[in-house]
């Protein structure tokens, strides 16, 4: 069985509250190797929602080991959440996953940096969450014959199962994966709604395999809070060759607790 031709792996942590750059951290890709990264992603959300300021800024990304091809610099993409709002009352705000599609050849045990720059000075450190996609190839878009789907509620700032997804005998090829995160139950004021997920299998080889939701909501604020609209719930593409019969587990980690239960589902688009 071939590796993923779409692994993840992804970096969370909090910003600052100036304009200057926060570090979230290195990701290290597995040995073996070469691999080809062809997207980058983050998302940014407000931890508290403050009149008169707006949300958003760049992340770059470093290579810190020297062996990505071509020289990634400079690697800096735009992610925003939201503009600024007056008044004591602040809806829910939504950021979609910012993906960027990128062509870079990467070593085994390759080191890349992620970080982040707010534009502006906020009152409350914004949450991120950031990454990369890669594998042994680029993926090809493909037409899914079929679409399978876990769902659980979460609270907890933990590693947690969302569930396992069987697939049936005639499954060869996942060519789709969709994560979606929202808020369920009553809306409370300073709780971002941020986090990815992940899936394991012991059935084939599909580790790293952390991706984004496509979308994450920022903090409300006061006692008339309205929820955000107007999801974009878009899959991302992956060419991962599968084992007919195969169980596919599928957890979740939030940035932080939540009072009332989010709805997290997975949905995985097979042939």
């Amino acid at each position: 069985m071939a590796l993923a031709s779409t692994h993840g792996q992804i970096l969370t942590g909090a910003g600052a509250t100036t304009a200057v750059r926060t570090s979230l951290g290195n990701i290290t890709l597995p040995a073996g190797g070469p691999w080809k990264i062809h997207a980058v992603h983050c998302s940014v959300v407000r931890a508290t929602a403050t009149a008169a300021e707006m949300n958003g800024g760049f992340f770059d990304l470093q290579a810190l080991s020297g062996d990505i091809t071509p020289n990634i610099l400079p690697a800096q993409f735009p992610v925003y959440e939201s503009g600024s709002t007056l008044g004591a009352t602040m809806d829910v705000s939504i950021c979609p996953t910012h993906i960027y599609p990128v062509d870079w050849d990467a070593a085994g045990k390759a080191i890349i940096e992620i970080g982040y720059t707010q534009d502006t000075t906020v009152t409350a450190a914004p949450q991120l969450v950031a990454g990369i996609l890669f594998g042994p190839s680029a993926p090809q878009i493909k037409i899914p014959q079929h679409c399978a789907r876990v769902r659980v509620a979460q609270t907890a700032a933990a590693d947690t199962s969302v569930g396992t997804i069987t697939l049936p005998e005639t499954a060869k090829e996942i060519t789709g994966i969709l994560g979606i995160l929202v808020q369920d139950g009553v809306l409370v004021t300073a709780e971002e709604l941020t986090g990815f997920w992940r899936m394991t299998s012991d059935d084939f080889d599909l580790t790293p395999a952390q991706f984004p939701f496509a979308n994450v909501h920022g903090a409300g604020l006061g006692a008339l809070i309205q929820g955000a609209h107007n999801m974009l719930n878009m899959p991302i593409t992956v060419n991962i060759p599968v084992v007919g019969g195969s169980r596919i587990n599928c957890f979740v980690d939030l940035n932080t607790a939540v009072t009332n239960a989010a709805q997290v589902d997975i949905y995985l688009m097979f042939q």
